[in-house]
């Protein structure tokens, strides 16, 4: 799912422009979601930075990334993670799907 503090309206708008989305978008208009998970700044009237978090099935937080907004998302990389994190085994630094794992 995704979230951002646009209004249910713009998403809307977005989606349309995109021909249609696959997943749930949270609009977090009043920010709550952004100041919960810390990513919420005081620039401009409190941009929320980009953040990734992976919360596993128990509702773990198991992954987060926090970028600055100058900054873009490695989206490969957050996929390595999550294919990571699901073998549900140690992985070594740059572990890739179909490589040993740690234990």
């Amino acid at each position: 799912m995704g979230a951002n503090t646009d209004s249910v309206p713009t998403h809307n708008a977005w989606a349309q422009h995109l021909g249609g989305i696959d997943f749930p978008l949270i609009a977090d208009y009043d920010k709550n979601l952004s100041q919960t998970y810390e990513v919420l700044t005081e620039e401009a009237g409190g941009i929320a930075l980009r953040g990734v978090f992976l919360i596993d099935p128990d509702g773990f937080l198991q992954y987060q990334l926090v970028q600055n907004l100058s900054v873009g998302r490695n989206v490969k990389e957050v996929l390595r993670v999550l294919k990571a994190l699901q073998t549900g085994k140690a992985c070594p630094a740059n572990w890739e799907e179909g490589m040993a794992t740690l234990s």
